[in-house]
C-alpha cells in the first residue's frame, strides 16, 4: 500500500512541500566549507533533478494512472541508483584518498531527501523489490 495516493496534484505538493525546501536548506547551511557558489550550484542542480521529474510526471499526466506510477517507479530508481554510485565514489574516495569531495557528498544528501519522497508514492512492497534489485543488479534473478 502506497502511503500517498498517486497523482500529480500529490507529486507536486510532496516535491514542492516546504519540509523538503527547509531539508535542502539546512543541508546547504552545514557545508561551512563550501562557498555560496558551492552552495547555489548544488541548490540549482537539485531544483533541476526535481523539475525534469515534474516536468515528466506532468506530461504522463492522471489519465494514465499506470504510466505514471512505472514513471515514478524509474525515477526512484534513477536517483536511487544515483545517489548509490555517489556514495560507493565518496567511500572509495575517502578510502583511496583520505578524504571525499565535499560537492559529491552533499549532493548524495540533497539527492537522498528527494529518494524518500518519491518513494512514499510506492507501495511497501514496489520499494522491496527495488531495493533488492539495487542491492545486486547484475544478479541472475534479472534472467
Amino acid at each position: 500500500m502506497r502511503s500517498i495516493i498517486l497523482n500529480t496534484k500529490n507529486l507536486r505538493d510532496v516535491l514542492f512541500h516546504t519540509d523538503i525546501d527547509t531539508q535542502w536548506k539546512e543541508t546547504l547551511e552545514s557545508f561551512e566549507e563550501g562557498s555560496e557558489t558551492d552552495k547555489s550550484t548544488l541548490h540549482q542542480w537539485v531544483y533541476r533533478v526535481r523539475d525534469e521529474f515534474i516536468a515528466h510526471a506532468d506530461d504522463v499526466g492522471d489519465e494514465e494512472e499506470e504510466e505514471l506510477l512505472i514513471s515514478v517507479a524509474l525515477a526512484y530508481i534513477e536517483m536511487k541508483s544515483q545517489w548509490q554510485m555517489l556514495n560507493t565514489q565518496i567511500n572509495y574516495q575517502v578510502f583511496r584518498k583520505g578524504e571525499a569531495n565535499m560537492i559529491l557528498t552533499y549532493k548524495s544528501s540533497l539527492l537522498s531527501v528527494l529518494v524518500d519522497a518519491i518513494g512514499k508514492f510506492l507501495s511497501n512492497e514496489d520499494l522491496s523489490k527495488i531495493h533488492e534489485f539495487l542491492l545486486n543488479p547484475t544478479a541472475d534473478i534479472l534472467s
